[in-house]
C-alpha cells in the first residue's frame, strides 16, 4: 500500500488528486480542483498566482483528507515540451524470452541518446514494438534475436523545469516526477484488460487542442493544436460588441450548444446588462468556431495516417467537450462515432470523478510510475548471487 498525489495545471483549472495504490490496483482517496491562475497552455506565466492557486490546493487537502502532501506526479505538455522520435534496438547474442528489464534498457538508452546541454527528457512514451523486424503490440515473453522500439520523447529545459521544482520545494513538495500529457492519457485509458485499443482522444482545452491517436493501444500519434475553446469566448464578444470576455464565457457556457439547427430560438440577456441577443444567432457564432477547431483537429487525424482505422472511434475529454451536441457536431464532420472519455484505470467510490472531463490528466497520472526491474542472472553460476 502507498498513497500517490497527482497535479495538472490547466488553463482554466489546476487539477490535484490523491489516491491510494495497491499493486496495479489505484483508489481514489481525493480530488480538488481550483480556477486557475498564473498558467497559460498549462506553462506557469505569473509564479504568485499559480503558487497560490497550488497552496490553496494543498490546504485543502490538508483541511478535508487531513493528508500532508509531499511529493507529486505533474503533467507537462504544450509549451513546456518539445516531442521529438527516437528509435532504439536490443540485439541478444542468442534467442531469448523479452522481459520487463529489456524495455527498461531501451528507455535507458533513448533517454541517454536524446538529452544533452539544458535539455531534460520529461518522458519516454513507447509508440510501436519490433520483433526481429515484424511488429508485435505486447513483446514481453516473445522469443526473439532483436527488440526495436519506437518512441515520442518529451523534452523540456532543465532551467525551466528547475524553476517549477523550486516553486513546488517552497511549498513543502520534496519530491516532483514530471510525465508528458500523453503518458497521462495512455494510464487513464489503458488497462490489460481494455476493450478500446484504436481510438482518437480528443482534448478540448481552452487555450489548446490535443490530439492523440492509439493504435493497439498505444499513443501512435500526438500533436497540440495552440488554439482552443476559448476563441469561441472572443468570437461572442466580438460578434455582439459585448467588450468583456467574462461575460461572453457566462453566455456560451449557460446558453451555447454546438448546433444551431438544435436550438429554439429565443431572446438571451447579456449579463449584467439591460441588451438582448437571439439564441440563434449566439449558436450561429459558436457552432462556426467549433466547425473550424474540429476540424484542425479532423485534419490532424488524417495526418496521422490511421483515420481510417479508428474502429473505437472518437473520445472527447476537455473542458470543451461539456457543449451541448458537441459529439453529434464532430461525429456529422468526422463520419466515426464519438462518446466520452472515461478513466477507467482508477477506482472511485463516485463514478462521476472518473467521467468529469477537468479531472481526465490528474486522474491518469496518479498511475504514472517508473520502476527500476533488476535485469535477472542467467546462466549455471546465477544460484550463487542472491537479491
Amino acid at each position: 500500500m502507498g498513497f500517490v498525489a497527482s497535479l495538472d495545471m490547466g488553463s482554466e483549472k489546476m487539477v490535484m488528486a490523491l489516491g491510494e495504490k495497491s499493486g496495479s490496483d489505484c483508489r481514489l482517496v481525493g480530488i480538488l480542483s481550483v480556477a486557475s491562475q498564473g498558467v497559460k497552455r498549462g506553462k506557469i506565466v505569473d509564479k504568485l498566482r499559480a503558487k497560490a492557486c497550488i497552496l490553496r490546493l494543498l490546504d485543502r487537502f490538508k483541511e478535508e483528507y487531513q493528508v500532508h502532501i509531499d511529493a507529486l506526479n505533474v503533467a507537462l505538455g504544450g509549451a513546456w515540451v518539445k516531442q521529438i522520435e527516437d528509435r532504439e534496438n536490443i540485439k541478444f547474442p542468442r534467442p531469448k524470452n523479452i522481459d520487463p528489464s529489456d524495455l527498461q534498457e531501451t528507455e535507458k538508452k533513448c533517454r541517454g541518446a536524446v538529452a544533452s546541454g539544458d535539455e531534460e527528457v520529461v518522458d519516454v512514451v513507447p509508440f510501436a514494438y519490433y520483433v526481429d523486424k515484424e511488429s508485435e503490440i505486447d513483446p514481453i515473453g516473445v522469443t526473439a534475436r532483436r527488440l526495436d522500439v519506437h518512441y515520442h520523447v518529451y523534452v523540456g529545459r532543465s532551467s525551466e523545469l528547475n524553476v517549477l521544482r523550486d516553486l513546488l520545494g517552497g511549498l513543502g513538495i520534496d519530491k516532483v516526477d514530471f510525465y508528458s500529457v500523453a503518458g497521462a492519457s495512455q494510464k487513464a485509458l489503458i488497462t490489460p484488460n481494455s476493450d478500446m485499443r484504436n481510438f482518437t482522444l480528443l482534448d478540448l482545452g481552452a487555450d489548446s487542442i490535443k490530439v492523440q491517436v492509439f493504435q493497439d493501444g498505444l499513443v501512435y500519434f500526438d500533436e497540440e493544436l495552440p488554439l482552443g475553446c476559448s476563441a469561441v469566448d472572443r468570437d461572442i464578444d466580438t460578434a455582439f460588441s459585448i467588450n468583456d470576455r467574462e461575460k461572453a464565457r457566462k453566455l456560451k457556457e449557460e446558453f451555447g450548444m454546438a448546433l444551431r439547427a438544435a436550438c429554439k430560438n429565443r431572446k438571451l440577456m447579456i449579463p449584467e446588462t439591460k441588451y438582448c441577443i437571439d439564441s440563434h444567432d449566439l449558436v450561429h457564432v459558436e457552432q462556426c468556431r467549433l466547425e473550424e477547431l474540429l476540424e484542425g483537429a479532423i485534419f490532424q487525424m488524417q495526418e496521422s495516417g490511421c483515420y481510417e482505422d479508428l474502429d473505437d472511434g472518437i473520445l472527447l475529454t476537455g473542458g470543451g467537450s461539456r457543449v451541448t451536441g458537441i459529439e453529434v457536431l464532430l461525429s456529422k464532420l468526422s463520419g466515426h462515432s464519438v462518446s466520452f472519455a472515461k478513466v477507467v484505470s482508477v477506482k472511485s467510490d463516485r463514478e462521476t470523478n472518473l467521467k468529469t472531463p477537468e479531472y481526465f490528466t490528474a486522474l491518469g497520472l496518479l498511475q504514472c510510475e517508473r520502476k527500476e526491474v533488476k535485469k535477472p542472472k542467467t546462466g549455471w553460476f546465477s544460484n550463487f548471487f542472491k537479491e
